[in-house]
């Protein structure tokens, strides 16, 4: 990895630390590109083969190796080509880096950027739900409800799409695009303004990727698709801009701390 991503990863654990010296000296691709790969990937096809185990219809071992290769397929590209490119222009997975890497201070930065990526994700999760309840006689009858899967097929669909949609989303597709732009415009990093385009470009393909869903509940209508479109962006557009300060387990973290409010806790206090 080159020396400046991971630099940048660690500089806030303990600088002068040697154990974190010799990782910025060590390129091995184990430890900056095959092991978070096999990690990222791993977890997304696990997570997510539990939550349509929970919420399908069909019985799980006629969808499971289907699912499986087309999961492994989407993820396995795009976490690679995130993992390959990010560390380029600074984004990519540093805090999942330094913890695999064991370096000391890992486990206190975990802790202060995943806190404040946990507060982000409610304090938004929460607005997207007072903003649904107050427009709820504007939205399509047929919008399923929040909560409606239950608090734990809730939490196992907040689990995986935390994982999943952030290892598609922001590491894979949010990366390549920042790493086409800071080439296209013959930049030699990531500025703001590419950063800021990036993010907005992967929050409304976000939001795109959701509207097969609202129309196979037959919401589908122009208000539905701007309530959909509205909300996930929004919930893209800060999950991107914590991806590109914090890398992806920040991401992680405020997805899941979004998806808590919105799937777990209507159904809980329903």
């Amino acid at each position: 990895m080159p020396r400046s991503a991971l630099a940048l990863a660690l500089s806030f654990l303990e600088p002068e630390s040697p154990k974190i010296n010799s990782i910025l000296q060590d390129t091995r691709p184990v430890y900056s590109f095959w092991l978070p790969l096999l990690v990222l990937v791993s977890l997304t096809l696990v997570t997510q083969l539990v939550s349509v185990s929970f919420t399908s219809d069909k019985d799980f071992l006629d969808i499971f190796l289907p699912s499986a290769i087309a999961l492994l397929l989407i993820s396995a590209p795009l976490a690679a080509s995130g993992l390959l490119l990010g560390p380029k222009i600074g984004l990519g997975a540093p805090l999942l880096t330094a913890l695999l890497t064991r370096s000391p201070g890992a486990l206190r930065g975990v802790v202060k950027f995943t806190g404040l990526a946990a507060g982000i994700g409610l304090s938004l999760g929460l607005f997207l739900w007072l903003l649904r309840l107050a427009t709820v006689d504007s939205l399509p009858p047929e919008l399923p409800e929040l909560g409606h899967r239950g608090a734990i097929g809730g939490l196992l669909v907040s689990v995986g799409a935390a994982i999943g949609e952030e290892v598609w989303l922001r590491l894979g597709v949010m990366t390549i695009l920042a790493w086409i732009l800071v080439r296209a415009l013959g930049q030699r990093h990531l500025t703001p303004e590419i950063a800021w385009v990036a993010i907005v470009i992967s929050a409304l393909i976000f939001g795109a990727i959701h509207l097969p869903q609202l129309a196979a509940a037959g919401a589908a209508s122009s208000i539905g698709i701007a309530a959909t479109m509205l909300g996930n962006s929004l919930v893209g557009i800060a999950c991107g801009w914590l991806f590109w300060k914090h890398g992806i387990v920040s991401a992680i973290v405020g997805h899941f701390a979004i998806d808590v409010v919105l799937h777990v806790l209507p159904a809980v206090l329903s």
